[in-house]
């Protein structure tokens, strides 16, 4: 088995290292309400013009999935503000494990 790198940092994990996947998935979802201003909108129409799309964008507006291999540290950074909010002034340690 070969080596591996974190898809973050790019530090080389070997086999037998500790590493964490990390799958994040993205799809849509429906809460039962279609929002449709122009009540004069063929639905057929629109349907064939979604047709004529090419299927891995059309999936893609529908579920998207990302797969990455995560060493300790970028694991731990990761987790500790996946979503890159702003952290009010939260002062980071450099040397957390």
């Amino acid at each position: 088995m070969s080596s591996q790198h974190c898809d973050r940092c790019n530090k080389v994990i070997n086999p037998g290292d500790l590493f964490y996947r990390l799958t994040i998935k993205v799809f849509a979802d429906f809460d039962g309400i279609i929002n449709v201003k122009d009540t004069k909108m063929d639905l057929n129409k629109e349907f064939e013009k979604v047709k004529s799309y090419p299927e891995e964008l059309v999936e893609e507006e529908v579920y998207k999935e990302f797969d990455f291999i995560l060493c300790p540290r970028c694991k731990e950074i990761y987790c500790a503000n996946p979503l890159h909010l702003p952290l009010n002034n939260v002062e980071m340690r450099d040397n957390a494990s």
